[in-house]
């Protein structure tokens, strides 16, 4: 008899006794005699039965309220806005079937000011669990302290990336280490064997960032065969046009030796549109990471070379999934931590017609 057909019914079958005496004993309510009890247990042990735990929920009749936290739609060139439409998913899929409520709560991930307000108000008004895009660790560890201090503190799940001394739930982000060797080896099939490569960061405080960066650097620093020259840099606001301007001006200005330019998150396209405009994109290759519409555009168009995707709307309903049973007692959410896979795109095979939100936010 297999495991995942078991059901109240057969046990009751196997015990000898009715459904409800079962239930009884599955949900300790009393009433049933000790020799009833110890063989009902027998046979759940033998068996390997776990209940239903979204079926007992229902009876429950309770609701369960949810707070994600994640940078505005529209930043990062809408990367976020592709968290949201998979935490939309499971609200519409898993959440409102079971009576559970989301609440979603954006930030301007350059409003450190706004963003403490923003967590003060959480810590102050708990709920039963909650599920972040952890852009801004340092204010987030200091209000998941916060919490911590409290007698019934909400679990919390992370997606997008880690923080470094937290114990959350569950953590569903991509590899940083292995996301930025990837690149590099993608870098040397794409960029031309003599000039410099540039490791571009647009989020200084991103630790995943940081990371994607050090490995990719690590990788050329290995690699057998002449050594490839890779500086680091810096833009504040890429997304800004004219800190973008000032910065790639700065940084292109008389200079022919750049073969390749890593854009360790979304903003590759900003990169390679701007060269196009300039004449410069022929000899630059650009690899950047996340399948935006605004990257997708660009594979197509030539302007980007090659994108790395780290499926952000599965991240952020997997991460939110977990939650969810883990507020509920359940045991099926899984490991901790899941890592996402390293999906590659090219311009032959970079999708079309995508729009903000949708797209391949499922791959």
């Amino acid at each position: 008899m297999e495991t995942e057909r078991i059901t109240v019914k057969e046990i009751a079958r196997l015990a000898g006794v009715s459904i409800g005496t079962v239930d009884r004993v599955l949900h300790d309510r009393g009433g049933v005699s000790p020799e009833t009890k110890e063989r009902i247990d027998e046979i759940v042990v033998s068996l390997g039965y776990e209940p239903d735990i979204l079926a007992r929920h229902l009876s429950l009749k309770k609701t369960y309220t949810f707070r994600a936290v994640l940078p505005r739609a529209d930043q990062d060139s809408g990367y976020w806005s592709l968290c949201l439409a998979g935490l939309r998913r499971a609200e519409r899929e898993l959440l409102a079937p079971y009576r559970a409520r989301l609440r979603v709560d954006e930030f301007d991930r350059h409003d450190r000011a706004a963003y403490a307000r923003l967590l003060e108000s959480i810590v102050a008004d708990p709920c039963d669990g909650l599920v972040f895009a952890p852009a801004l660790p340092e204010e987030l560890m200091r209000a998941l302290e916060r919490l911590g201090s409290s007698g019934d503190a909400p679990s919390y799940a992370f997606f997008d990336s880690e923080v470094e001394g937290a114990a959350p739930v569950a953590s569903i982000a991509q590899d940083p280490l292995r996301g930025g060797r990837l690149a590099g080896r993608l870098m040397s099939l794409l960029a031309a064997p003599a000039g410099r490569l540039v490791a571009l960061s647009a989020h200084a405080g991103d630790r995943h960032i940081a990371q994607r960066i050090d490995a990719f650097k690590s990788w050329f620093a290995e690699a057998e065969g002449p050594r490839r020259e890779v500086e680091s840099r810096e833009c504040r606001d890429l997304e800004s046009p004219e800190e973008r301007d000032r910065f790639l001006s700065g940084l292109f200005e008389g200079r022919t030796d750049i073969a390749g330019v890593l854009v360790a998150n979304s903003s590759g396209h900003l990169v390679g549109d701007w060269l196009a405009s300039r004449g410069l994109k022929a000899g630059c290759a650009i690899v950047s990471w996340d399948l935006v519409p605004a990257n997708a555009r660009a594979l197509r168009e030539g302007r980007v070379d090659c994108v790395l995707s780290q499926r952000p709307a599965e991240q952020a309903r997997e991460a939110l999934l977990r939650l969810f049973m883990t507020a509920l007692g359940g045991t099926g959410a899984g490991e901790a931590a899941a890592d996402i896979p390293l999906d590659v795109y090219f311009r032959e095979n970079a999708p079309a017609g995508m729009e903000v939100g949708e797209g391949l936010a499922f791959q």
